[in-house]
């Protein structure tokens, strides 16, 4: 609640010294866009627009203006204002490929392939080594030998972090945390347990099982979805890392950890169950969430054309047996709406006990 308090008084401030700033020098376009980041990273859209659009009234060539405002489109979900407003920068600057990468998308959002891929390529003209559009024309061809997935990852939930709880509960239905929760209450693990959130997100399964196990460490390879879960004053610790490298280097022991669509950005999951184990005391738990195949194959995992990796129940329970994992439970869900269509997938719950 303290840290809440003085991040409201810090926005109030920023706004109030911002706002005597125009006053004095309304012509200044930096100013507007300044208080427009303000509001932006308050959730406060409304507000934000206000103050951009004022600024392309002064002026209306304004690459960082047209930019933002396509970006706050985007969280308000009105896509046609997000096209428009990247045309805009576009034109204003041809060499710009976050812009031409945001068209892609965008373009993938509204489902329409051909000029997806067409702004792909646009975007690895100018940067070819671009993470984003590799990953998204990798799992167009289903070309699983992508190498770009760590930077995919982390580049889409910087982007994501101010609006990625709304929009994963409100919009797609997201019933992973509250599915887990039930899944614990079964475990009788102690309340003293620690706990491992791998992947945390913005906090969404610690903010839901922190009545039954308050002690919780969190882990994401976003700042700014970390920065998101602080706020909730939720873990006793966080980490900026890459699940993998984080890992590696652990030497705690756990009684549960936990990774909740975590793995549908990670194909081979070989060292991750390798690294899970060693991190878990005797008698603890892992428990993971999965998307299954969309279709029939002798695939071990699948990066579909969502940007996200399948898995086969037959290579999960091959990596169970390998590491020495009993499989306690394992159940088919419905992890999110994805098109107003019910994504299915799986949760596990493993025991480490040998």
């Amino acid at each position: 609640m303290k840290t809440q308090l003085i991040i409201k008084q810090a926005f109030e401030n920023s706004i109030k010294s911002i706002k005597k700033a125009i006053e004095l020098n309304p012509l200044e376009i930096n100013f507007y866009i300044d208080i427009a980041n303000c509001y932006k990273e308050n959730r406060d859209y409304q507000n934000a627009l206000i103050y951009l659009k004022k600024a392309i009234k002064i002026d209306n060539q304004s690459y960082v203006c047209h930019y933002n405002i396509a970006d706050i489109y985007d969280k308000l979900n009105k896509f046609e204002f997000c096209l428009f407003h990247l045309q805009k920068a576009i034109k204003i600057f041809p060499e710009s490929y976050d812009a031409l990468f945001s068209m892609a998308r965008y373009y993938k959002k509204m489902n329409n392939e051909k000029k997806m891929l067409m702004y792909l390529h646009k975007t690895l003209e100018k940067m070819p080594e671009h993470p984003g559009a590799n990953h998204l024309l990798a799992s167009h061809n289903k070309d699983i030998s992508c190498n770009y997935s760590l930077e995919y990852t982390k580049d889409l939930f910087d982007r994501y972090a101010g609006h990625f709880e709304e929009h994963l509960v409100s919009s797609l239905k997201y019933q992973v945390p509250f599915i887990i929760k039930e899944k614990l209450k079964y475990l009788n693990s102690p309340k003293c347990s620690k706990i491992l959130d791998l992947g945390c997100g913005t906090g969404l399964i610690g903010k839901n099982i922190v009545d039954l196990f308050p002690n919780l460490v969190g882990v994401d390879i976003s700042a700014n979805m970390i920065e998101e879960t602080r706020k909730k004053n939720i873990y006793n610790t966080l980490h900026v890392n890459d699940i993998h490298d984080f890992l590696l280097k652990n030497v705690q022991g756990f009684d549960l950890i936990i990774a909740a669509d975590v793995f549908i950005y990670i194909g081979n999951l070989q060292i991750i169950f390798s690294r899970v184990k060693k991190s878990l005391n005797y008698n603890a738990y892992f428990i993971f969430t999965l998307e299954l195949f969309s279709e029939r194959s002798n695939e071990k995992f699948h990066l579909e054309q969502s940007g996200r990796y399948s898995h086969s129940i037959v290579y999960i329970d091959t990596l169970c047996e390998t590491f020495g994992f009993e499989v306690i439970d394992k159940e088919e869900i419905i992890l999110r709406q994805q098109n107003k269509i019910g994504q299915k997938g799986i949760i596990y719950i493993l025991k480490s006990s040998i």
